[in-house]
């Protein structure tokens, strides 16, 4: 099976695309990535954050690093190869809930 240059399954072109599910939700989708320090308030701000999206009509998704560590990211250890991987993966998942044909953010 053949991958388009992108390196996204060619099942995209199959799919409802990011501006029918905008048009559809009246929203444009984006991604907020917090980071920092473990205990800072990530987790706190994420959730004051999509309540009050939420509170104005917006539908959102919270992707929790803790989360993220305990699944698909089980396998990864604290050192800076795994650091930087556990950064990597968590880009391709961010770019797969935001993904538009032919353009990523």
């Amino acid at each position: 099976m053949t991958l388009k240059t992108n390196n996204i399954h060619p099942v995209f072109e199959r799919i409802v695309q990011r501006e029918n599910n905008e048009k559809l939700l009246n929203q444009h989708s984006i991604v907020i990535w917090l980071t920092g320090l473990s205990g800072a308030g990530k987790s706190t701000i994420a959730a004051g954050l999509q309540k009050k999206l939420y509170d104005n009509g917006f539908l959102s998704q919270v992707l929790d690093g803790n989360n993220i560590r305990a699944g698909i990211n089980n396998n990864l250890k604290f050192t800076i190869d795994d650091r930087f991987e556990n950064i990597r993966r968590i880009a391709e998942v961010s770019k797969l809930f935001i993904l538009q044909k032919k353009r990523y953010v």
